[in-house]
């Protein structure tokens, strides 16, 4: 099961290119990395997922959420990301004694559409994502990973290496919903003292509440929902 590739948080799109404003009610998300069209349709490879580069060209996208990190606790104590063709194509290589993908090629990606304006986020989760805590210093600690792994943080085990993502999105469909107040807490204290500016966002399901983030959305802020 894929979600749908793209979340619109308003109907109008902007004309020029701009840096992203989160204050805009009129901000698009399109989530990138899953290849929906192309699972549906394995024999059209000309319409597969192109490269998140050309993506960024449209100006009517301001916010590419990376779908998924799909997996919290992996071999190693790594996390592991499915992004389906998008990831080391070449020869699909992991980090060491880990399922952690080594996703450098995007890298140029990520940061060419910082560079026109765009915000590029973590989705953890998914429709079938092996995620959850088990308790608050579990949550806190991924905090800190995640923080290390993709954000502003350092690690050897960085899958998209110098580059920086711009924050995180809880896209949680399963796996339990408790200790992710603490998880954004963390994630929010880590950034408190960066010299650029992290998001939190979310994107519960349209029934209310939220069976697996109702819980989070009532206890801490986020910067932007996006209601599927």
């Amino acid at each position: 099961m894929f979600l749908p590739i793209v979340s619109l948080l308003a109907a109008v799109f902007s004309l020029k290119v701009s840096a992203f404003d989160n204050s805009r009610y009129d901000n698009v998300a399109v989530y990138w990395g899953q290849n929906s069209y192309g699972a549906a349709n394995p024999g059209d490879t000309a319409h597969y997922q192109q490269r998140l580069s050309f993506y960024c060209n449209d100006n009517a996208i301001d916010v590419f959420p990376l779908a998924f990190l799909n997996v919290f606790f992996g071999p190693g104590g790594l996390p592991s990301l499915n992004l389906a063709n998008a990831c080391n194509p070449t020869d699909n290589s992991s980090f060491s004694g880990s399922t952690l993908p080594n996703c450098a090629s995007i890298a140029n990606d990520i940061q060419t559409c910082q560079a026109k304006g765009k915000i590029v986020t973590l989705s953890l989760g998914g429709a079938t994502g092996a995620v959850g805590f088990s308790s608050d210093d579990q949550a806190s600690s991924f905090g800190q990973q995640i923080w290390d792994l993709f954000l502003g943080g350092s690690s050897s085990t960085r899958p998209f290496g110098n580059a920086v993502l711009d924050g995180i999105d809880l896209d949680i469909e399963g796996g339990g919903s408790a200790h992710y107040d603490v998880f954004v807490n963390k994630i929010r204290s880590l950034a408190s003292g960066a010299s650029k500016k992290y998001y939190v966002t979310a994107a519960p399901q349209c029934v209310f509440p939220d069976a697996a983030l109702g819980g989070v959305l009532n206890a801490v802020g986020f910067d932007a929902i996006y209601v599927q």
